[in-house]
Parts: C-alpha cells; sequence; structure tokens
C-alpha cells in the first residue's frame, strides 16, 4: 500500500491590509505555529535520514506573502514582542500552576526568533531546499485560491491557474505537476448557467481541462466527489466495486488529469471534533487566551468544559499523548496496508490544522514519519502514486464543503459578492482587448485586483460569520480599486494613485493580461 500524506497550506491576502482581528496577525500566527515548524521538522528528519515524503501545497499568494520583506520584518516584530509577553508571564506566574506553560512559551518564542532567522526569514527558500534535496514534493494551485466552479469567465479560470503555474516557476524554477483544487470545488465539462446575472450560459470545459491545458497532470478530490462519480472505463465498471474502494485507487478524468482521493479513515481521527486527537484533553486549548499577553496556557480537559474551567497545560504530558497518538495512527495505517495492499490512502489535511489549530500537531507528524520508517506502509510523494494504475471516472459537480456542493460559497449572503466579480470579469476581458501598450502597468494593476477580488476566502468568511465584515470591506475594496483603474484607463490617464496600489498590493510580478485575450482555436 502507499500512503500520500498532503498538505494544503493557505492564507489570503492579508499583507498591509490591518492586523486585528483578522488581518497581518492571523499569518504571522501560522507562521510561527506551522509553517516554521514544518521547515524545522523536514531538517530534522533529513538530517537523520527518515524518509517524510510530505507532499506540500503552497498557494501562490500565501508564498508571495511569506517572500515579501515587508511580511518578514512584520512578522519578526510580531514574535519579538511575543517573546516579551512570555518573559513577563513567566514572572507573573513564578510559582503556580501556569508557570511551566509559561517557561515553555518563553523558549518557544526563542527558538522561533532564531529559527525564523537563521533561514534568513525566507521560508518558501526553506521548502524550496527541502524539494531540492529530493525529500518532499511542492505542488501550485490558483493564484488567489479563486473558487474554479463559479468564475464567470474562461479567461478568468485560465488566468488564475496560469498565474499559479508562473509563480511555482519564478520561486522554485521548476514546472509543478500536481495541483490543489480551491476548496477541492470541481466542476465537469457540461452545459453552465451562472448563478447570479452577467456571464453568458453554455458549454463549459471542465475543470481539469484548464490543469491539463497548463501543463498540470494530477490534483487531489474529496471521498464525497468519487462517491458520487460513475466510472468511465473496464477497471472501475464492475458494479461489485464500491465506490469507497475506488477512491483508494488513483483516478483518472477523461481528460487524463489523474485525481488523488482524500481517505474518510485517516480525515477522521484527525479532523473529527469529537474522535479526532485534537481534542484530547491533555493538547493545548486555541479558544482561551490570558487576558493579559494573550498566550495559551490552558488545556483542553474537555470538551464540555467552559473557557474558566480550562485546566494548566503541561508541555510533558501533551508529549506523551503526541506518542499515543502517533502509534495509534499508524497501526491505523498497517491495517489498511494488511486490508488492501494495492490500495493508494490519501491523507489530505489544510497543513494550519497542524500547529496553529492543533498545537501539537507537527510533533505528531514527525512522530508519525519515524514511526513509519522500515515497515508498511510506503509513505510516497503524490507525483509517485499517481503512477499507479488508474481507475477511469467521471465527477460529479462539487466541493468538500457542506452538503458537497457550493452552498458554503454561494447563497444570499454572498450574491452580492459573485455579481461583483463577474462585472470585473468581463471588464477586465473587455479592458484587455481594447487596451494599448502604454497603459499596460494599469491592466496589470487591474489584474492583481480581480485575482484578489476573486479570493474565495471571502465568501467563505461571510458564511461562516468569522470574519464577515472585513470580508466584504476586502472584496469591495478589490473592487473599488479595480473599477477606479479601469475608469482612469479608458479616459487614457495614468492613475494618481497607481504606485500606491502597486505597493498596498503587489503579489505576482508576472500579472499577464494576455490571459485575458480570446484563445487561437
Amino acid at each position: 500500500m502507499k500512503f500520500v500524506l498532503a498538505l494544503h497550506a493557505h492564507m489570503p491576502y492579508v499583507r498591509a491590509h490591518g492586523v486585528w482581528p483578522f488581518g497581518e496577525e492571523t499569518l504571522y500566527e501560522v507562521m510561527a505555529e506551522t509553517y516554521l515548524p514544518l521547515a524545522e521538522m523536514l531538517d530534522r528528519l533529513w538530517d537523520e535520514g527518515v524518509a517524510a515524503p510530505l507532499t506540500l501545497g503552497l498557494t501562490p499568494i500565501l508564498i508571495e506573502q511569506l517572500a515579501d520583506a515587508d511580511v518578514q520584518e512584520g512578522f519578526s516584530r510580531y514574535a519579538r514582542g511575543r517573546l516579551e509577553r512570555a518573559e513577563s508571564d513567566v514572572k507573573r506566574y513564578h510559582g503556580g500552576p501556569l508557570e511551566p506553560s509559561a517557561e515553555f512559551q518563553q523558549a518557544f518564542w526563542e527558538h522561533t526568533i532564531a529559527g525564523f532567522e537563521s533561514r534568513n526569514r525566507n521560508l518558501p527558500v526553506a521548502f524550496h531546499r527541502a524539494q531540492e534535496r529530493g525529500q518532499i514534493e511542492l505542488i501550485t494551485s490558483s493564484a488567489t485560491h479563486g473558487y474554479s466552479p463559479l468564475l464567470g469567465y474562461p479567461e478568468a479560470l485560465t488566468a488564475q491557474v496560469r498565474t499559479g503555474v508562473h509563480t511555482y516557476r519564478r520561486r522554485f524554477r521548476a514546472d509543478p505537476v500536481g495541483y490543489w483544487l480551491p476548496e477541492m470545488a470541481y466542476r465537469p465539462a457540461g452545459l453552465w448557467t451562472p448563478p447570479v446575472p452577467g456571464p453568458p450560459a453554455g458549454f463549459r470545459a471542465g475543470v481539469d481541462e484548464f490543469l491539463m491545458d497548463a501543463g498540470l497532470r494530477y490534483a487531489f478530490t474529496d471521498a464525497a466527489l468519487v462517491e458520487g462519480g460513475e466510472p468511465a472505463g473496464p477497471y472501475g465498471s464492475s458494479k461489485q466495486r464500491a465506490a469507497g474502494e475506488r477512491a483508494s485507487r488513483v483516478l483518472e478524468l477523461p481528460s487524463g488529469l489523474r485525481m488523488l482521493a482524500r481517505n474518510r479513515e485517516t480525515s477522521l481521527v484527525v479532523w473529527s471534533a469529537d474522535h479526532g486527537y485534537p481534542g484530547d484533553p491533555a493538547y493545548r486549548e486555541f479558544h482561551r487566551k490570558d487576558p493579559d499577553s494573550g498566550l495559551h496556557h490552558w488545556r483542553v480537559t474537555s470538551r464540555q468544559a467552559q473557557l474558566g474551567e480550562k485546566a494548566p497545560y503541561d508541555p510533558e504530558a501533551a508529549r506523551a499523548r503526541v506518542r499515543v497518538h502517533a502509534e495509534h495512527f499508524s497501526n491505523l495505517l498497517k491495517k489498511m496496508a494488511h486490508r488492501d495492499p494495492a490500495a493508494v490512502v490519501t491523507a489530505a489535511y489544510d497543513a494550519e490544522l497542524f500547529g496553529h489549530w492543533w498545537f501539537e500537531g507537527v510533533d505528531w507528524l514527525e512522530q508519525v514519519y519515524r514511526n513509519l520508517r522500515a515497515s508498511e506502509p510506503e509513505p510516497v510523494p503524490a507525483r509517485v502514486a499517481v503512477q499507479d494504475q488508474a481507475v477511469s471516472l467521471t465527477l460529479p459537480e462539487g466541493s468538500w464543503g457542506e452538503g458537497g456542493d457550493h452552498r458554503v460559497w454561494l447563497n444570499e449572503q454572498t450574491r452580492d459578492y459573485w455579481r461583483t466579480v463577474y462585472e470585473a470579469e468581463a471588464e477586465m476581458i473587455l479592458s484587455t482587448r481594447r487596451c494599448h501598450d502604454e497603459h499596460l502597468r494599469t491592466l496589470k494593476q487591474m489584474m492583481r485586483e480581480l485575482l484578489l477580488l476573486e479570493s474565495s476566502d471571502w465568501p467563505f468568511l461571510i458564511h461562516t460569520g468569522q470574519a464577515a465584515g472585513y470580508a466584504r470591506e476586502r472584496y469591495r475594496e478589490h473592487a473599488r480599486n479595480f473599477f477606479s483603474l479601469a475608469n482612469d484607463l479608458h479616459s487614457g490617464r495614468i492613475p494618481a494613485n497607481l504606485a500606491d496600489l502597486e505597493y498596498a498590493d503587489n503579489p505576482f510580478p508576472e500579472a499577464s493580461p494576455h490571459h485575458y485575450l480570446p484563445r487561437d482555436p
């Protein structure tokens, strides 16, 4: 049995767009608790000769932020500030039940600052180094995590996918092979009607065809979509072959794109709020923060306990539970390998679960790889797994979200968002076709604003209510910038605020408006 462990790392564009309650500090938290610890884990395992063939997806918009000098300096200030808070807590809690946690926090932030500086503050370079030495595989995604099935025009999806590919090439000096579907959202070829007025209805190519056209060869999907799929070839045609078994095989769509489906069993023990490892009483509580320092000094205790009833965090007890849960997961994989030696089991998660939401998660990942050393199943990067014999299959339209459809991103609360997106996409296509070379700089910034507007994070945050006001202001801000630039473009003016916008919204120097031009037949 082959085992693929895939992490999808993504954060929306928050650089220069506020700090709190949702802004740059959310990125800094994840840098400290997830991305830097992952880079350190890979270095440790490499030095010890432990195979860790992680498949790591870094979205282009995340890469651009992690490599940005302003973000790097902002994180350095943030980490130094957290260290000062931890030092204060050590004095404040000396001799009390929170002292072990306070001392742990101080050591954590000292280590974080040293680790960040030793990697020259550039985490994409650290991951690139791991890929160059053959340890991991890096994959790409759409430029700003645009929600592929609902983008209104083929040109818009082309721009999202190809800008993601170009960013990967610039940063990692290689062509990507794998791709993470934003929100695992997919639409097959067929007739399409826009959910709100704007784009024309009609036949649309499948999302997979856009990926193949950009040189990508595999992606990930959710088990629920596979269960709703129809066999399209002799290998998958037997009615005796259960959908669950198809999900443990390499899949191939009619376009030739290969797919790996997220395994339900391995997802349950990590994701489930009721049965997953992160809910263990010994692990650090995410939601309770110290009222003075804002640091975490309490443990989960129990899911029924109110925040004020949480017990002090014991780092040593948490480490002991990491070993137990890693052993449990390793044994689960061995049982699955015994049950189906030909299976390809894909454990795919959001990277931010590990370290950020589940503080001990990166330690758990490291221990899992140690446990799998010289034993079944064989951990492999996704590019190796997809070489196995494939099941030919068609997939239905859907996503990983609630109900398996688009309702998380498309609902009454988000219809204005989609009207705005469609209006901007239509304007981008029109402006590109009318533009002269002397206005290319304006057009490139319009493209950046459109890509940022199309981020799936804005409708997601509106639906969940996590930061609905922030998300609405962000997408409206990018729309205002976009249409202001378009008005200046049509008037033949150089926008007075162009340099300011190029600083505030600065990703994708290779932004190519040519993606919005008619394609050659």
